[in-house]
């Protein structure tokens, strides 16, 4: 049905404003390919940290230089998975945003940045582990359920568990539960 009938009726139109926008073919070429770099970093870094909630007002395209500009991170840390309607993507990848990354969608340079993205994060697994380890202890992070905390407790069981995963995903693994 997907194909048949609600593709025709909403045809992906992001390649044209690039083209609008970015008229000349060197202008193009820059903007479109800082697109798809972008688009790679926040998604990979969104897959890891579990940001969740992108649609299209939570990702911006900057018309100056063809940048993805991704808002509001409140849904952090595979929160929208408790959703009434659990999220079940790691990233917003649209058929719009694909086919403005031109003939070779996500197969070309998106596949090729999202690797490079998530060689660096492997590589500074360390540097990450230590800047979301706070947020563990942090009174000010929902992490879910509340529930009361006992005088001794200073971290959350849910946290800990978010961040086994955010380890476990850095490190090629996949949740499908």
């Amino acid at each position: 049905m997907y194909e048949e009938k609600l593709l025709p009726r909403h045809p992906p139109v992001f390649q044209e404003w690039f083209r609008r926008v970015f008229s000349d073919p060197y202008g193009w070429y820059q903007a479109r390919s800082a697109y798809i770099r972008t688009t790679a970093v926040m998604s990979m870094v969104g897959y890891i940290l579990g940001l969740g909630d992108r649609h299209g007002e939570n990702i911006s395209f900057d018309s100056t230089n063809g940048d993805s500009v991704h808002v509001d991170f409140n849904c952090l840390f595979n929160k929208g998975e408790s959703f009434e309607w659990p999220e079940r993507v790691p990233f917003r990848l649209t058929h719009n945003m694909e086919a403005a990354m031109g003939p070779l969608k996500h197969e070309g340079m998106f596949r090729k940045s999202c690797e490079a993205v998530m060689r660096a994060l492997r590589a500074q697994t360390a540097a990450l582990m230590s800047v979301i380890g706070p947020f563990v202890y942090d009174p000010l992070v929902s992490w879910g359920r509340a529930r009361p905390m006992d005088c001794g407790e200073r971290t959350n069981e849910q946290a800990l568990q978010h961040l086994i995963h955010i380890r476990q995903r850095l490190n090629g693994l996949v949740s499908t539960v």
